[in-house]
């Protein structure tokens, strides 16, 4: 099943912002290994990229293997129209969004968590890992390999909320398996 909602995605890709919009863009870390836990091998980090749309509440997620400016540089253009308002922290992979035609707003986070001038924050985001993180821990084991497909079924149940669940997934069963 999560390969019909991630193909599903695939065939119906988001595309957020635009003039006018504000997108709040930021990395979080899952499947790590605390420092100090004591059951078994450490683990090394898995980073998943994230936006969203403040105005739409539209998002996309995706893993990275680099955290880099080369790296996200393309990500961020495949997925966020030119001419929007990004919103992040100061990442440097971050610090070239205005050459590529963005509105680039940051908020210093050892300073305040909201820049007092600008209202600049990413708490929208934020907001968003939180709910993504706790549907995995209802799901007992999220394998480091299928972590995108996790990623896919949560976009995709957010964009087919009950009760229309059902009738949606039929819906992409059926358009990926024609009778």
């Amino acid at each position: 099943m999560r390969k019909i909602c991630s193909s599903e995605l695939v065939r119906n890709p988001v595309h957020l912002g635009g003039p006018g919009h504000t997108v709040a863009v930021h990395k979080t870390c899952v499947a790590n290994r605390k420092p100090g836990n004591q059951q078994g091998r450490p683990v090394a980090a898995k980073w998943v990229f994230g936006a969203t749309d403040l105005g739409t509440g539209a998002f996309f997620m995706e893993t990275v293997y680099q955290r880099d400016t080369a790296y996200m540089e393309p990500v961020i253009r495949c997925t966020i129209i030119p001419g929007t308002k990004i919103w992040n922290d100061q990442w440097v992979a971050y610090n070239n969004l205005q050459n590529l035609g963005y509105i680039h707003q940051t908020v210093n986070h050892s300073v305040h968590y909201v820049d007092p001038v600008a209202g600049v924050h990413t708490y929208n985001i934020k907001a968003r890992w939180s709910a993504c993180k706790a549907s995995f821990k209802r799901c007992y084991e999220v394998s480091r390999e299928l972590l995108q497909l996790y990623l896919d079924e949560y976009m995709w149940r957010v964009r087919h909320p009950r009760p229309d669940t059902f009738d949606a997934i039929d819906a992409a069963i059926a358009q990926q398996y024609p009778v």
